[in-house]
Formats: C-alpha cells, sequence, structure tokens
C-alpha cells in the first residue's frame, strides 16, 4: 500500500513539473517572440532609412518608405502591448543586425539596390515564419492576435520585396530575349498581314466570280421578258446589285403571269 501511495506521489510530482516546464517554456516562447518581433522592426527601420538615401531605383524607394513607415508602427504597437505583459523590449539593434546596417550602407551605389532587395528577402522570410508559428502556437493570447493580425502585412511585404528583386536581377540580361520578342512578333505581324492580303484577294476574286455569275442569269431573264410592256423596268434591273435580282426577277414573273 505504501509502495503505491509513493509511486502515485512521483506520477504527480512528475506530472506537475512537466506542467511547470511547458508553462515556462510557452512564456519563453511568448517574450522571445516579443523581443525578435522588436529587433526586426527596428533593423527594417534602420535598413529603410539608409534606403531612402542611397536608393537608386525609384520602386526600391517606396519599398524603403513602406518598411519604415509600416514597422515604425507595428513597433509602437508592439510596445504598449508588450508594456502590458511587463516585457521589457530592445531599444537598440544587436550586434549581428547592427553589422547588416554597417554593411549595407558601405555597399557601393551600382551594387546598392539588389543588395538591399536581396535582404529584405530573407529578413521577411524569417518574419513570416516568426509570427505564422506565434500566431498558430502562441500561448498569450493578446500576442497570438497581434500575431495573426500583423501576419498578411509582412506577406506582402516579402511579396513585393520579392517582385523587385525579380526585376533587379532581371535586368542585368534581358536585351536579348526583348530582341528575340521583338523578331518573333515582327513575323508574325507580317505572316498575319500577309494572310490577311491572301483572304482579301481570294475574298475579291470569289465575289467577283459570284457577281459575273448571277449576271448572266440575270440578263438573260431581262432578254426573254423584253416583250412585254415592262420592258423599260427590266432593262433598269441590268444595273442592280445582286441582292436586287431576286426582286426584279419576282417582278418580272408577276408581270408576265398578269398578262
Amino acid at each position: 500500500m505504501r509502495a503505491i501511495r509513493t509511486s502515485i506521489c512521483s506520477a504527480l510530482v512528475l506530472c506537475c513539473a512537466a506542467a511547470f516546464l511547458w508553462t515556462a517554456e510557452a512564456e519563453m516562447q511568448d517574450k522571445d517572440f516579443f523581443t525578435e518581433a522588436a529587433e526586426g522592426s527596428l533593423a527594417e527601420v534602420a535598413l529603410g532609412n539608409i534606403a531612402l538615401q542611397k536608393a537608386q531605383s525609384e520602386a526600391v524607394k517606396q519599398f524603403a518608405q513602406q518598411m519604415v513607415t509600416d514597422h515604425t508602427q507595428a513597433n509602437q504597437e508592439l510596445t504598449q502591448l508588450a508594456s502590458t505583459k511587463g516585457v521589457t523590449l530592445p531599444t537598440a539593434l544587436s550586434a549581428k543586425r547592427q553589422r547588416d546596417v554597417t554593411d549595407l550602407n558601405a555597399e557601393a551605389a551600382s551594387n546598392f539596390d539588389r543588395e538591399y532587395m536581396e535582404m529584405m528577402v530573407k529578413d521577411h522570410e524569417k518574419d513570416v515564419r516568426l509570427f505564422q508559428r506565434q500566431a498558430e502556437r502562441g500561448t498569450d493570447a493578446d500576442a497570438k492576435a497581434w500575431a495573426a493580425k500583423m501576419l498578411p502585412t509582412l506577406q506582402g511585404h516579402l511579396s513585393m520585396a520579392k517582385s523587385i528583386n525579380d526585376t533587379l536581377r532581371g535586368s542585368r540580361g534581358g536585351g536579348n530575349s526583348s530582341a528575340g520578342n521583338s523578331s518573333d512578333g515582327n513575323a508574325s505581324n507580317v505572316n498575319r498581314s500577309t494572310n490577311v492580303r491572301q483572304d482579301n484577294r481570294n475574298n475579291s476574286g470569289g465575289n467577283t466570280n459570284a457577281s459575273n455569275s448571277n449576271r448572266r442569269p440575270n440578263v438573260n431573264s431581262n432578254s426573254n421578258s423584253n416583250s412585254n410592256s415592262n420592258g423599260n423596268s427590266n432593262s433598269n434591273t441590268n444595273s442592280n446589285s445582286n441582292s436586287n435580282s431576286g426582286n426584279a426577277n419576282n417582278g418580272n414573273t408577276g408581270n408576265m403571269n398578269h398578262r
């Protein structure tokens, strides 16, 4: 009996310890999220400010301005949320992120835009994973809700960064492909023009033959009806188009029957 009690007590102790460790780990995950999110926003603002001064492309400058605006607002919201949880957020960059800022600032102007956008793609891929994990697995309800709210914005940043980065990388050697497309387009236009002209010739010939073939029976019918008192009107039908030939023939038939 004593052994059973000892076993039960040991099991309860283990369960309590496991629950405590799980709670502590969950709280640490939430705290780490606050810290990483704050550092990420600080870095995006610092890098964006450098890009506003050194970027060559207007699209890169516009992207940098949006990074400064969106991440400044995000950090303000995160600071307010963290204060309610008793979490103190960093106000300066970590050593690693500071090196990134220093390296970007030293980049040559000719290569600055590509380096900045490649950095933005990598940073926002990390941000999206961080916020997605918190939105799905976070234990703090408020932090979880805020991560879910911010996730679409970060995904939009990542999509824009990839698009601009692809454009910058594609501009290095797009001349030949443009020339090829132009040649293909011109050849296609020439072929289409030739086909159109050929079709027009065929249609023109077909219409001429049809017109001539339609005129012959009109002449015969008119010559047969010249003995009628309506001969003048029949001679006028010779100058009508094919669409009137049917009416002329009907008129002649009616006059003949009346006679």
